[in-house]
């Protein structure tokens, strides 16, 4: 297996990715430092990353877009690693269009089990490909954030860039 990472420079600051030949695997938006990451993803993977950017082209063209507020349908491949029920959860994710919000309850019952919702939100705590894979747009039933590994804050900013001003 080859395993490939690059550094992108997006509105939100510097983010690291990785790919396999299958496609994207991970999105750091918050990243650790680059040497850090290394030895992460080769400890993960058990293959040391080479730096290079070719194989992340389009997604650096659909995130600027997706970061001038334009709605994107990201079209870079996905190489989703995980138990049956989080790739389950996250393809159900990523059929909610931009500018769009559901509940972990919503998602639970999309995947066949809505008495699951704490499940769906441990499922979108392994999501390692954020924005392309959009567990922002999960809220709880209530209306209130619930939970997001890059930060309330930071969900908020994502949720207003799409549009979507009540819940953030």
């Amino acid at each position: 297996m080859k395993l490939y990472y690059a550094s992108l420079e997006l509105p939100t600051g510097p983010a690291l990715a990785t790919a396999t030949e299958k496609g994207l695997c991970r999105l750091e938006l918050d990243p650790p430092p680059l040497a850090e990451f290394v030895d992460e993803i080769e400890a993960q993977y058990g293959v040391r990353p080479v730096e290079d950017i070719r194989p992340f082209t389009a997604l650096r063209g659909e995130l600027s877009a997706y970061f001038k507020g334009e709605p994107v349908a990201f079209t870079q491949k996905l190489d989703l690693r995980g138990t049956d029920f989080q790739k389950a959860v996250w393809r159900e994710l990523m059929k909610i269009p931009y500018g769009n919000v559901r509940s972990y309850k919503w998602l639970a019952a999309k995947v066949g089990n809505p008495n699951a919702a704490r499940a769906v939100g441990n499922a979108l705590n392994g999501n390692k490909v954020p924005i392309i894979v959009p567990c922002h747009r999960i809220i709880e039933s209530s209306g209130g954030l619930g939970g997001f590994g890059g930060g309330l804050e930071f969900k908020k900013k994502l949720l207003r860039l799409e549009g979507v001003g009540g819940q953030a």
